[in-house]
């Protein structure tokens, strides 16, 4: 069992970008948007199999444009092994030696994080993993449908997925979170809730609290049959999956979150800011979960404290360009003039092409500040 959850919940919380680690920015095509994680995402894919050193650098730089996404997250984790045939054959095979590695283990928490993001982010490229092992690889039933996820099958995957769990649902409950992965990609949410139920009921019946990985735990399984629950709109089945998530493991902060984004919803912006204050303090590295934290603290009056949260989210994650616009808006309210203009700028320079809409009206706010 690959369970190092210790670990991987401390890399997890603790690890923040550093300066001294980036790595260059790649080039991007003409007349794509350097601003913009997906230009550097699909940068990075089109590196993947020849330059993995390339595609890792292109990674990075999509998640820290874009921090919420988790699609760049696990593109570093796959990016990783790219690099090493071998060193993914020994990680498949848990092999002491690769999987004791601080490297590694640094890696692995790449998946918790993306999977706080979205526990059904497309894996496709681990499906290319795999794809490079060629006949190296047992391919059965469950890489074949595996493969059918990647190339974006994602009904012919589930059907494959599905019988293989009826052959043998005890030996492949694991299949049940892939066969979800595939629903999810097929657009049927309600049956991706009904596999992961499936899987959490047979956890509760061994009395286990994961199928393998920390990121495959009850708590993980939880959160995510609350985000699916949210898709549907089933927000009172979502706020009990949230709490379960948390009754099983405190350290889900996203839960904390989930819980915070529905309390907003509803109008109770006193509950919002105390799920988020939980959040942001489970995990002071994670710019999204203080970012997140402004907002609550802004739409509950409280611009002081708010300001302060998106000027901690910009200290971890300064290529962000949101939280600028958070900062322009409470030094706006504040009445800080220059410090509003200078904030709604800086915003100016870092938005990528596709927030037009927000860009249009802080160019109109800055125009009215007289900036």
């Amino acid at each position: 069992m690959r369970i190092r959850s210790v670990l991987l919940l401390a890399l997890a919380l603790v690890s923040a970008p550093l300066a001294a680690q980036e790595p260059p920015r790649p080039p991007l095509p003409r007349g794509a948007d350097a601003n913009d994680w997906q230009s550097y995402f699909a940068a990075g894919e089109s590196r993947f199999i020849q330059f993995p050193t390339e595609a890792a650098a292109a990674f990075y730089w999509s998640a820290r444009l874009d921090p919420t996404r988790a699609e760049p997250i696990f593109a570093r984790w796959a990016s990783f092994f790219a690099k090493d045939d071998g060193t993914w054959e020994s990680y498949l095979n848990d092999e002491p030696f690769v999987m004791r590695r601080p490297a590694t283990i640094a890696n692995d928490s790449l998946i918790t994080r993306a999977y706080y993001r979205n526990p059904f982010v497309h894996r496709g490229l681990e499906v290319g993993l795999y794809a490079r092992m060629g006949a190296r690889l047992n391919w059965d039933g469950a890489m074949a449908a595996f493969l059918n996820y990647g190339q974006g099958d994602f009904r012919r995957a589930a059907v494959q997925f599905g019988r293989l769990v009826r052959n043998n649902p005890t030996r492949n409950l694991r299949l049940r979170h892939y066969r979800a992965l595939a629903l999810v990609g097929a657009e049927q949410p309600d049956s991706a809730a009904a596999e992961i139920q499936m899987l959490l009921a047979a956890l509760r019946s061994r009395d286990e609290r994961t199928v393998g990985y920390v990121y495959e735990s009850k708590a993980m399984w939880e959160f995510a049959l609350g985000m699916l629950y949210d898709r549907q709109q089933r927000t009172a089945d979502a706020r009990a999956a949230y709490e379960r998530a948390l009754v099983e493991d405190l350290a889900m902060y996203p839960a904390h979150a989930a819980l915070g984004r529905l309390a907003l919803a509803a109008g109770d912006t006193a509950a919002a800011v105390l799920e988020y204050s939980q959040a942001a303090e489970a995990a002071p590295q994670d710019a999204v979960m203080h970012y997140e934290h402004g907002g609550a603290l802004s739409a509950a009056g409280r611009p002081e404290e708010a300001l302060s949260a998106y000027r901690r989210a910009l200290e971890l994650e300064p290529y962000w360009a949101l939280p600028y616009v958070g900062v322009g808006q409470m030094q706006d309210l504040l009445g800080r003039r220059a410090e509003a203009i200078a904030a709604y700028q800086a915003y100016l320079e870092r938005a990528p092409r596709t927030q037009a809409e927000t860009a249009t009206r802080v160019r109109a706010r800055i125009a009215t500040l007289g900036g």
